[in-house]
């Protein structure tokens, strides 16, 4: 009776040792502060992979942002991921109504080996997009969500 209890809770640890992949935002991507001077046109604000920003059209730009850092945890060892955005993605805001932007590309590897611990870093930058519309925009912090997929 004893050995059959051991084995079960044997394998109840085997069950729950089981640990999933996972992405760790170390630093969230970030476009800085800017000002849009007008909203007739589409303009864009851009931060790449090595935190240089570049504008279009009618942004301004007060600070500059940084490249997201980000960690993948918990994959197979020296496995290749292949990772992929889902875009566009649009803004939200907590307060107010007002015009969004939308994330329209991102700056980032389509692949990235992992190491022995099955880990691997990337920094990650993209350009948004306002609307372009004429609407306005309220001064206040705009959030995105990335959505990545990762094969392997």
């Amino acid at each position: 009776m004893s050995r059959l209890l051991f084995l079960t809770l044997l394998s109840v640890w085997f069950l729950y040792s089981t640990v999933e992949a996972e992405v760790i935002v170390d630093e969230p991507l970030s476009f800085g502060t800017f000002a849009i001077i007008n909203n007739s046109s589409v303009s864009t604000i851009s931060i790449s992979t090595n935190d240089r920003a570049s504008r279009t059209r009618d942004i301004q730009i007060l600070y500059i942002g940084q490249a997201a850092r980000l960690r993948l945890v918990n994959y197979p060892p020296f496995t290749r991921l292949f990772i992929s955005p889902v875009l566009p993605q649009q803004s939200t805001v907590f307060v107010g109504t007002t015009e969004q932007f939308t994330l329209s590309q991102v700056d980032m590897p389509d692949s990235i080996i992992t190491d022995s611990l099955g880990e691997a870093s990337l920094r990650v930058g993209g350009t948004l997009e306002t609307s372009g519309n004429g609407g306005s925009y309220i001064d206040t912090t705009y959030n995105l969500t990335l959505m990545l997929t990762i094969n392997y």
